[in-house]
């Protein structure tokens, strides 16, 4: 793998967590992606091993990198995997954006869920991996929105643009 390969989903040491809920209704804003998901790749499994009523919050949104992190603890350097990796380092890339925002005139970007499901083309789709777990395969990297890497990963000069036209 070099950094230019295509990105996929981590199954290496971790799974992304993915699904879809059983507490949140679906927002607005995320109808159509998962509408289309659905019409295009309905999972096989059954009530009793996701919630597939098609009425409900899908998750995750947006992925980041979320294997091998090199930290320093204690003056020892190891790796470290999962969300506490990749969450600060997509809002890293929302900081920057608002950094951009802030210094043109304007606020910062707020929150950002309608505009990045507007705009699907500001991220990577990752459409490789799955998340297995449960006893089950688990679910597989799309084309479009998918409940392992959501929309995929951030572009950030894509992102900057579509933040940088909204007032």
């Amino acid at each position: 793998m070099t950094a230019t390969s295509p990105e996929e989903a981590c199954q290496t040491v971790i799974y992304s967590g993915g699904g879809f809920s059983n507490v949140f209704a679906m927002p607005s804003y995320q109808s159509s992606a998962v509408a289309t998901y659905f019409s295009s790749h309905k999972p096989t499994f059954s009530a009793t091993q996701y919630n597939n009523s098609q009425t409900v919050r899908g998750f995750p949104d947006v992925s980041a990198n979320g294997a091998n992190y090199v930290v320093a603890v204690d003056g020892t350097l190891s790796l470290v995997y999962g969300t506490s990796a990749s969450a600060p380092t997509f809002g890293s890339i929302i900081t920057l954006i608002n950094e951009q925002r802030v210094s043109a005139g304007k606020s910062a970007v707020g929150f950002i869920n309608p505009t990045i499901y507007a705009n699907p083309s500001a991220f990577n789709d990752i459409t490789t991996g799955g998340n297995q777990g449960c006893g089950t395969a688990g679910f597989t990297a799309v084309a479009g929105w998918d409940p392992v890497t959501g929309l995929g990963t951030p572009n950030y000069t894509k992102l900057l643009s579509v933040f940088s036209a909204l007032p």
